[in-house]
């Protein structure tokens, strides 16, 4: 049973209409507007003595250094509030809101819908009723600033503190992991197309975003098998070790290099570590000119449970020169962002370097403790070619041509991408692997000739003979003498001629390829 008091309170919303509605129109006629107003204001205020005054919480998207976490959270909350809402079969519920964003991104297995602006969402919270609008107003600088409204009665702003909001928090990290895809950020001013964009306008950062549809996981990758284990243990280990890196005082970031030819995999290898841990992936390229205060900024707009990813650190820029130049980004700004005092900010961090060229890195960026873990991509093995050979060509058992295959990748260097390519081929098992036999074959007959011709080109006191002066010691000549001859016919490789007469650039990468 309602009392009369709670009765009153729960009409007087409806009485202060009526009275607006029937009102307002006769005393327009019939009475002096000052009466009018006198008596609108008089009985609203009378009303007002039944209700219970309200507080309000303004919750705006940014903090002073980065977004504002209960923000982020309070978002996916009323996303799954208002998705719960529209599977209730009541017409009349005054608690569904009057209107919502729908939006399904590729391979999301449902659509997200999500609140808009000045569109009330009301929750329940022990009784409480609780109020919520998304507003925008304009900013100081060129944009609009987002916030929500939450508002409820007077006397409950410690449940609503302490609790409420405190588990809206906590069950943010439990949303994510249910609907939101992996994705891959790149920051860029000009994305374009199907390139989803974030700014953050506190730092004019600009990241565009898709979800990331690469497929390579651990059980997929061609890598020795030991580490791989290894790495998978590390990864879990980081993972659940919040309690560890407190007790140790270290901040909860890992840092991995990954090393080695081009094609082993270590583009994969962080595609794989992405899905398997569900982390978002932002990658950063280095190459552009900007300043140690840029690198900052960058890092602040990240996120919790990321992977930072610079490929190529070797390539991505040379501190050196850019510290001649008087950059403003300089190698110390770099080992700062890693392990210095700005690398605590933010959890579950994850920074991995790639290089095909290990011994070309600053011997600052390999000192212990800034990367974690140094991993190895070799050239395909027997167990890495085995993997493959199951996944492209369902093999299970041991085929009649592994033996051969074995003998020739004891002696050849081949990457797993070279061996997907030949196992991509079309037809049957037999003849992908008979194709493969012929490939391995002729990367084998290749070194030799190789080797031959790098002997062939040590002068007389067994020293190495300058690659560009070989070539235009031929081109001079017109390969008149035997070596030259020889030399001639070393190079007629994949029944390709070369004539150094018309192609001498293609003939000196030949030759450094040969020599490295």
């Amino acid at each position: 049973m309602f009392s009369i008091m709670e009765m009153l309170k729960t009409l007087a919303p409806y009485f202060t209409a009526a009275v607006v509605i029937v009102l307002s129109p006769f005393a327009k006629e019939r009475m002096p507007y000052e009466v009018s107003r006198y008596l609108v204001s008089t009985f609203k205020k009378w009303l007002a003595r039944f209700s219970t005054p309200q507080v309000t919480i303004v919750i705006e998207e940014k903090g002073d250094l980065t977004s504002n976490q209960i923000y982020k959270a309070a978002k996916a909350y009323l996303r799954t509030l208002i998705r719960d809402s529209t599977k209730q079969t009541l017409i009349c519920d005054s608690t569904k809101p009057r209107g919502f964003k729908v939006s399904k991104e590729d391979r999301q297995k449902e659509s997200i819908i999500d609140v808009i602006k000045d569109v009330q969402v009301i929750d329940n919270f022990r009784e409480i009723t609780l109020k919520w609008k998304l507003r925008t107003e304009k900013d100081e600088g060129p944009g609009f600033k987002k916030y929500f409204q939450l508002s409820f009665d007077e006397g409950y702003e410690k449940d609503v503190l302490e609790s409420y909001l405190a588990d809206i928090v906590d069950r943010y990290e439990r949303i994510q992991n249910e609907e939101n895809a992996v994705k891959i950020y790149i920051r860029n001013e000009k994305v374009r197309g199907s390139v989803h964009r974030e700014h953050d306008p506190d730092r004019n950062i600009h990241w565009g975003y898709v979800n990331l549809e690469h497929p390579a996981t651990f059980e997929k990758l061609a890598m020795d098998p030991v580490q791989k284990e290894m790495l998978k243990d590390d990864l879990d280990r980081f993972l659940e070790g919040k309690d560890l890196y407190e007790k140790v005082g270290k901040t909860w970031k890992r840092g991995y290099l990954l090393y080695g030819p081009p094609g082993t995999g270590k583009t994969s290898l962080i595609a794989a570590m992405a899905n398997y841990l569900k982390f978002n992936i932002y990658d950063l390229n280095l190459s552009g000119t900007f300043s140690n205060e840029d690198l900052r900024s960058i890092l602040l707009s990240t996120t919790n449970r990321s992977i930072l990813v610079i490929e190529d650190i070797d390539c991505s820029t040379n501190f050196k020169a850019k510290e001649k130049k008087n950059y403003s980004f300089t190698l110390s700004g770099l080992l700062n962002m890693i392990d210095g005092l700005w690398s605590s900010w933010g959890d579950q961090r994850i920074i991995v370097f790639t290089t095909n060229h290990k011994d070309r890195l600053d011997p600052a960026l390999l000192r212990p403790g800034r990367m974690d873990l140094h991993v190895h991509m070799s050239y395909c093995t027997m167990d890495g070619f085995k993997l493959l050979a199951s996944n492209y060509l369902n093999i299970e058992a041991d085929h009649q041509l592994y033996r051969q295959i074995e003998g020739l990748l004891e002696n050849v260097e081949v990457t797993p991408a070279e061996m997907a390519g030949e196992l991509l081929k079309s037809g049957g098992t037999d003849v992908v692997l008979g194709g493969l036999v012929k490939f391995l074959e002729q990367k084998t007959l290749q070194k030799a000739k190789a080797a031959e011709l790098n002997e062939l080109l040590k002068s007389d006191d067994n020293t190495d003979v300058d690659v560009i002066e070989f070539v235009k010691f031929l081109k001079k000549e017109k390969l008149k003498n035997a070596k030259a001859a020889k030399a001639e016919q070393l190079l007629k490789i994949d029944h390709t001629y070369v004539d150094v007469d018309d192609d001498v650039e293609g003939l000196v990468k030949l030759f450094k390829q040969k020599k490295t």
